[in-house]
């Protein structure tokens, strides 16, 4: 089996180094059992130092693309695009993958390839790395992401290639492509697979994307989830439209 990881990058020297060398670690590991990992790696013109820590990587990374693109979504797309395994997942130069649980769901994916995206937990991890909270997955449905419950376990899910290929890339939101690409994935009759352990670390400090843009977050959350036929009486419009008045009122500093 053949998996490839596809990492978009720009500017975050603090962390690029644990994510390349997280996922150096688990290309040999896989090695070993006859699983071979694909590391393709989209930096859109980032500074020379980290530059400098993708070329210290070279020998691990299978494919590096130094361009600059149209956000993070056009880096992601251009690694699915370009990556040959069987499954595929991106994972954000802040981010890790648990190796444990990334070995588990190698195992599921060996045993029944008729599975079509796969997600586990995911643990969120502050600056330092250190752990702040694991979160435990659900049974994910169209119904639930649309009407009640916009939130996904997007690190650590993996995609089968054969069957996003049928439904096409990613589209050009600036936060929420993975919460749209999921619903299209289940609106599409994708076959699911929930793992009850974490499969990935998950970076969330002030300055990260999640942790200082919310109201982007949740307005793209409310204009996808029309499109996917939320009401205005669900409980999701008005809970996203107390958060949003909530930032409004008390604007992150």
């Amino acid at each position: 089996m053949k998996l490839s990881i596809i990492v978009p990058s720009y500017n975050q020297v603090e962390f690029i180094t644990y994510t390349l060398k997280n996922l150096a670690e688990i290309k040999k590991k896989a090695a070993v059992v006859g699983i071979f990992i694909e590391i393709l790696v989209f930096d859109s013109e980032s500074n020379e130092r980290v530059q400098q820590i993708i070329r210290d990587y070279q020998k691990e990374i299978d494919f590096v693309e130094i361009k600059k693109d149209k956000g993070q979504y056009d880096a992601i797309n251009k690694g699915i695009l370009k990556c040959t395994g069987d499954y595929w997942t991106w994972l954000n130069t802040d981010d890790l993958l648990d190796i444990d649980g990334f070995f588990k769901i190698v195992d599921v994916l060996t045993a029944n390839s008729s599975i079509d995206y796969i997600y586990g937990g995911v643990t969120y991890i502050n600056e330092k790395g250190e752990t702040l909270k694991t979160v435990d997955t659900w049974k994910l449905s169209l119904d639930q992401l649309v009407t009640e419950e916009p939130a996904i376990f997007q690190p650590g899910s993996f995609f089968k290639k054969s069957f996003t290929d049928k439904i096409g890339l990613l589209k050009s939101y600036q936060c929420c492509f993975d919460y749209e690409f999921i619903l299209r994935c289940i609106k599409n009759n994708a076959i699911l697979y929930q793992c009850n352990y974490a499969v990935s670390h998950f970076r969330y400090y002030k300055t990260s994307k999640t942790g200082s843009i919310t109201p982007i977050f949740i307005k793209e959350q409310l204009l996808i989830s029309h499109d996917y036929g939320r009401k205005w009486h669900h409980y999701l419009t008005l809970f996203s439209k107390l958060r949003l008045f909530k930032h409004l009122l008390f604007p992150k500093k």
